[in-house]
């Protein structure tokens, strides 16, 4: 899904060359949808380029692309969040992800295992999906779909990256309202060093979307490695378009360090990455 350096001082990034997709100086970034139409070409996520959010109320870090929260460091080995399902509110085409992963923002490698929800407006309709996907040095396929859930606007999700047996990964994602469950198996050598918690806008066909009126997502009990997340504001994440606009605000973390909120504000402009 998406991509960050392992190294956050320097606020750029320096992704593996097998995941890097260089536009003007400009790392950038892809996604999903089965509102798709068959001409419709979905691409890995790659993260934009980072730097000081110095427009943000919390916020410390920009991407053309993500926002939400990123811990960094080493041993990550599992990752989970619920949230709700947002309710798109508006009818021009964009295309949006929430999701949770691992290595997504501190592998060089090219490492990124991932799953998550998917919120799109096609031709004036709203599609809700759900999808799991895993990136490798020699591997950038487009995520693919849960076939057997169904998702609606509101429903609650949790979903859970998680280290099994032999090399395992399990992507697993849950519909607490309707009560199914979808999980896949793939192996997964990343190095352990992020875990991710993001509301994204999709690249289609080359393009980093307008971003749907998503209103708000609240991420909710949010762990690594099985135990409560304790989240600081210094790991949140804005998006800006390559223009300046602030498309979205990503909160302070909730009170139990656990949770926090990504608020829209703004469509952007569609932006063209090749």
């Amino acid at each position: 899904m998406n991509r960050f350096s392992s190294t956050w001082g320097t606020r750029a990034l320096t992704l593996g060359a097998a995941a890097t997709l260089a536009v003007a100086g400009t790392l950038l970034a892809a996604g999903p949808s089965s509102a798709i139409t068959a001409q419709t070409r979905l691409t890995p996520h790659f993260v934009g380029l980072r730097h000081s959010a110095t427009g943000s109320k919390n916020a410390t870090e920009q991407s053309l692309n993500w926002s939400g929260y990123i811990q960094s460091g080493s041993g990550y080995t599992a990752s989970t969040a619920t949230w709700r399902v947002p309710t798109l509110k508006t009818t021009y085409n964009g295309y949006s992800s929430t999701w949770v992963g691992i290595d997504g923002a501190s592998s060089t490698d090219g490492y990124l295992i991932q799953t998550g929800t998917e919120a799109d407006v096609v031709n004036k309709k709203a599609s809700y999906d759900a999808w799991w996907e895993v990136i490798t040095p020699t591997n950038e396929a487009p995520e693919t779909l849960f076939s057997t859930l169904t998702i609606h606007a509101g429903d609650s999700i949790t979903a859970t990256v998680a280290k099994g047996t032999g090399g395992k990964w399990a992507m697993t994602l849950t519909d607490n309202t309707t009560g199914k469950t979808a999980s896949h198996s793939s192996s997964f050598a990343g190095p352990g060093q992020s875990a991710e918690w993001i509301q994204e806008d999709t690249d289609v066909n080359g393009y980093i979307s307008a971003a749907p009126d998503w209103q708000s997502v609240t991420f909710s009990g949010i762990t690594t490695n099985g135990a409560a997340e304790n989240l600081h504001s210094a790991a949140a994440v804005d998006i800006y378009d390559n223009h300046g606009t602030h498309e979205d605000s990503t909160g302070a973390p909730d009170s139990s360090g656990n949770g926090f909120t990504v608020t829209w504000l703004a469509p952007g402009t569609k932006t063209y990455v090749g």
